[in-house]
């Protein structure tokens, strides 16, 4: 296989892709029948078929950095159920203030030891961000935004509409291994 072949394709949800395909098909039927939708018809159609929230997160409270983690850590383990499967150390990484909006920045990183090796081999890491906007009175304020992200992807997924799938964490394990492979093979190190 080549190594300069074309990088992996972005991981996205099915659920995500599904709802996709559903307006895209309604929405060229509509445009087939002579009727021009606006951008906010086309918004109001995504969210009538996927606004429904899968992790409720309205219960965050003060202190947010606190409450976010606890609330990372019960999804990972309670909501997604990963730790059946890996084993995780959840870990608070930094902080951040712009002019409408403070952010907090967390890393989880999953492994899969075995009896063969104890430390495992390769990691995955999904970092997590949760904003909390100053847009609002404080009486009114938006729910903060948790959003996660694969380790080498680009997208970021909600944690409220996506639930993070183990097959994700487990290809990422596996590129690792065979990247450590190649280069014992190539005796680069």
């Amino acid at each position: 296989m080549d190594l300069k072949s074309e990088p992996y394709p972005e991981l996205q949800p099915i659920e995500e892709v599904a709802l996709d395909t559903v307006v895209s098909v309604m929405n060229r039927a509509k445009e087939q029948l002579g009727e021009r939708q606006t951008l906010k018809e086309l918004a109001r159609c995504r969210e009538l078929f996927g606004g429904k929230t899968k992790l409720d997160i309205t219960g965050l409270r003060a202190p947010l950095a606190i409450t976010a983690e606890q609330l990372i850590d019960d999804t990972i383990r309670y909501h997604w159920k990963l730790t059946g499967l890996f084993m995780f150390a959840l870990n608070y990484k930094n902080t951040s203030i712009d002019e409408c909006s403070h952010y907090y920045y967390y890393e989880a990183i999953f492994s899969q030891p075995t009896a063969k090796y104890p430390i495992p081999q390769a990691t995955a890491t999904v970092y997590f961000s949760v904003q909390q906007k100053y847009t609002h009175p404080p009486k009114n304020a938006p729910v903060p935004v948790i959003q996660f992200r694969l380790e080498g992807q680009r997208t970021s997924h909600d944690i409220r509409y996506v639930t993070l799938m183990p097959e994700w964490l487990l290809a990422i394990i596996k590129m690792k291994i065979t990247l450590f492979k190649r280069i014992e093979e190539y005796h680069i190190f």
